[in-house]
């Protein structure tokens, strides 16, 4: 991955703007909220499937299984596409969600704008289709965000 690919975000933020953080959602296989879950459906999708010889009678129970396993699959990658593909950035004026390849979204910042931290996560009570989720450091964000709508008062 070269550089121009690694700072794609850059030419999205306006003229003027100065970025006071910049950071991504955890990288892995699982996110970290949720990986007990993916865990447990993957043992029980695997459970199913040593059993499968002894459960099911008709080849229509065969085909329902492979399409359930196929289905969790896919909704593992989605998932795990969608966090390579998105990066959270504070500026001096605005909160960004931003995409590489889907619909971005911005947030601005005055001195209205509450926010809160959670569970690796910086939540925006009154905004809630707009959060930084699955952050290793929600500190460092919060921190931005209390800077920024200091400077807009």
């Amino acid at each position: 991955m070269t550089v121009a690919d690694k700072d794609w975000w850059r030419k999205r933020i306006p003229d003027g703007e100065e970025v006071l953080w910049a950071g991504r959602p955890d990288q892995g296989y699982f996110p970290p909220r949720f990986a007990w879950a993916y865990k447990g459906v993957l043992a029980l999708i695997a459970t199913i499937w040593l059993a499968s010889p002894w459960l099911f009678e008709t080849v229509r129970d065969f085909w329902k299984l492979f399409s359930c396993t196929i289905a969790f699959g896919f909704v593992l990658w989605a998932d795990r596409f969608v966090r390579s593909q998105q990066i959270y950035v504070v500026t001096s004026e605005n909160a960004w969600k931003l995409n590489k390849d889907l619909k971005s979204k911005c947030l601005k910042i005055d001195q209205f704008l509450n926010f809160r931290s959670g569970r690796r996560a910086v939540l925006f009570p009154r905004h809630p289709f707009f959060a930084f989720e699955h952050l290793p450091d929600p500190d460092a964000a919060l921190k931005a965000l209390t800077q920024a709508r200091e400077a807009s008062k």
